[in-house]
């Protein structure tokens, strides 16, 4: 029996005995924690109906399950009293890692359930463009500051390190000036949602599409013809832009024409408004019209107008708008003018010899 006892305090007073079982120790700990989680825990988050609860599980599962055996590493390094701190900082370095790593994924999971679940339901893309930016903002803030802790804990001075790096940032701000103004001015774009991923916009260039992207730097727009351009965001935040679904996704389909002077007008109205206004697919409030809007040169020029519910139906509806107007112009008989020029010649006759008009040799030769 005192034997027992003289081998039990021998384990106990010697140091590495020591730290072998308190790491043991950890390691039983991380298994009573992960039945906890699997157990327990999961069974309480599975009833839920939200997933924010499973996203913020499966981070503290994977954090508990290395986290612990590390922990109890840097603890059971204590009763050997190293003589260095190598070993305690690589622990640390190894334990703040695992942090960092734990922080980043949860905030990258919750950024994406809040994109595929909240984002959903609000009709404004305001946060759609802006929670990407503020997903990458946070996740750099969080391995940045996690940077700094393990230098600090190195015994690395962080004081010079910020002067050092502010000095170059504004060394690279000045050479980057270009790509922050474009930076800055995707975020201005984003928050005064003037423009958004989806909207039909016509550029000052007089290119028009359907924006694909807000980028940090460009912004990309899908023409008609399946072409991608890429506008840099300074110099779409300071161009005119027309954009085809504010306030609303309605818009206008004009036709122009025009008919033979003597026509009678108030016929053409109302042939040509009475064709219009049954074609499917096209609002009756604001209601259609048929407007005449000048006297040319050779014709009289008229406009005819209705609305649709979708500035993607306006292309179609103009083409076939077009064509039902000239096909009842001619079949009514109203004549459809091309340009024409009437020339008015006035022929002169020769000046007879008692012209009061002299040439000048006429005036020297009677000198």
């Amino acid at each position: 029996m005192d034997a027992l006892a003289d081998i039990l305090s021998f384990f106990l007073e010697n140091p590495w005995s020591q730290s072998l079982g308190i790491f043991i120790l950890s390691l039983v700990l991380t298994l009573v924690a992960r039945l906890i989680l699997r157990y327990v825990l999961l069974g309480l988050v599975q009833k839920t109906k939200t997933e924010i609860d499973d996203i913020v599980f499966r981070a503290v599962k994977n954090l508990v399950t290395y986290s612990i055996p590390v922990i109890g590493l840097m603890v059971a390094l204590t009763p050997l009293a190293l003589q260095t701190p190598i070993a305690d900082r690589i622990l640390f370095s190894i334990l703040a890692v695992l942090i960092i790593r734990s922080v980043v994924s949860l905030v990258n999971d919750i950024s994406k359930w809040l994109e595929k679940t909240w984002l959903e339901r609000t009709t404004s893309t305001l946060d759609k463009g802006l929670l990407p930016l503020l997903r990458k903002a946070v996740k750099m803030s969080v391995v940045i500051l996690g940077v700094m802790i393990i230098l600090g804990h190195w015994d690395i001075q962080i004081g010079p390190l910020l002067g050092a790096l502010g000095i170059g940032g504004l060394a690279v701000a000045l050479a980057l000036n270009t790509s922050l103004s474009n930076i800055f001015s995707g975020i201005q774009l984003i928050l005064d949602s003037s423009v958004n991923v989806g909207d039909k916009v016509q550029l000052e260039s007089g290119e028009l599409g359907v924006l694909l992207e807000i980028g940090l730097r460009t912004t990309s727009m899908l023409t008609y013809d399946n072409e991608v351009v890429s506008i840099p965001n300074s110099q779409l935040a300071n161009a005119r832009i027309k954009n085809y679904t504010k306030p609303d996704a309605s818009i206008r389909v004009n036709v122009n024409f025009s008919v033979a002077y003597g026509s009678d007008m108030a016929e053409v109205k109302r042939i040509i408004l009475n064709v219009i206004s049954q074609q499917d697919n096209i609002l009756q409030e604001p209601e259609p019209q048929v407007l005449f809007l000048n006297m040319g040169d050779f014709s009289l020029d008229m406009t005819a107008r209705v609305w649709v519910d979708n500035y993607g139906k306006q292309f179609a509806r103009k083409l076939e708008m077009t064509e039902l107007i000239y096909n009842t112009l001619n079949e009514s008989g109203i004549e459809i003018p091309f340009p024409t020029r009437t020339v008015h010649m006035i022929q002169q006759q020769a000046p007879s010899d008692k012209s009061p008009f002299t040439t000048i040799s006429d005036q020297e030769e009677s000198a």
